[in-house]
């Protein structure tokens, strides 16, 4: 019956393939690879909710499956909930990339997907928030400072002093708006630094790999260079032997981090 649901599956019939796996379940119900492929009919189909249902059953009977947790994950971020995919995601690309499997790129950008919504939706209620606390704060500065007016000309103090009051006001206006300025540099869109961006693919980092050159590259840019061009560094022209060529585990870590801790630069990777 698994055959059978694969050749359906194939020709784009995808009912009938969810009736096939769906007998191979039934006679062999601890079997955890009709739940996969049926998840995949409903991929197909962008019923997520059984998307969802099929993989957590399949989870159940093999935790280790990376691509049910990918779209697990997908479905996850179809019906909004953003964090619970990233989780599902991150877990699916650490398998992945574990086992060398050929959908890397196809998770990774999932990934970044989920994570620039994750950003988008925590950016919007920071800035609404800090719009509001400076507001307050602003006002409440405003209120000081027509207070300590008022009891200047009580006081019939000069003009001089009473307008050095409202300049000081200024000036605690003008550095109160800098404190929010620097408060939302991080969200503020810029040129991701050079040292994050692969020369070959002019895209943030997500596996960098290393040649005996120095030089570092993204790793399937890389061994597609290999395979089209011939084996010799991109950018030396030195010829080197792919076996010696490395990961760049500090470089993934600081592109990871650089991306986190800047949610907007998500979406350099996600397209």
């Amino acid at each position: 019956m698994k055959q059978e649901g694969n050749t359906l599956f194939a020709k784009g019939k995808y009912s009938a393939a969810i009736e096939a796996y769906t007998e191979a379940r039934m006679l062999c119900p601890k079997w955890e690879v009709p739940l996969v492929n049926r998840a995949l009919c409903h991929r197909k189909r962008s019923d997520w909710s059984k998307v969802a249902e099929d993989c957590i059953k399949a989870l159940e009977i093999d935790p280790d499956l990376p691509k049910a947790h990918y779209m697990l994950g997908l479905a996850l971020l179809e019906e909004h909930k953003h964090e619970e995919a990233v989780t599902k995601l991150t877990k699916a690309l650490e398998m992945a990339r574990d086992r060398g499997a050929t959908m890397l790129d196809e998770i990774w950008r999932e990934l970044a997907r989920a994570k620039l919504a994750v950003w988008s939706a925590r950016h919007t209620q920071q800035v609404e928030e800090r719009e509001r606390l400076q507001e307050r704060s602003e006002q409440a500065l405003r209120h000081c400072a027509a207070t300590e007016l008022q009891q200047a000309q009580v006081r019939k103090e000069s003009v001089e002093q009473q307008e050095a009051v409202e300049k000081g006001l200024e000036v605690t206006l003008e550095s109160l708006k800098e404190v929010f300025r620097q408060a939302s540099k991080d969200d503020t869109p810029e040129e991701i630094p050079d040292w994050c961006i692969c020369k070959l693919t002019m895209e943030p980092f997500r596996d960098p790999i290393v040649t005996p050159c120095g030089f570092t590259y993204e790793r399937s840019a890389l061994f597609e260079h290999f395979d089209k061009l011939g084996h010799f560094d991109p950018v030396t022209r030195e010829k080197i032997d792919p076996r010696q060529c490395v990961s760049n585990i500090a470089l993934r870590k600081a592109t990871q981090a650089y991306l986190d801790k800047h949610g907007w630069a998500w979406g350099e990777c996600a397209n």
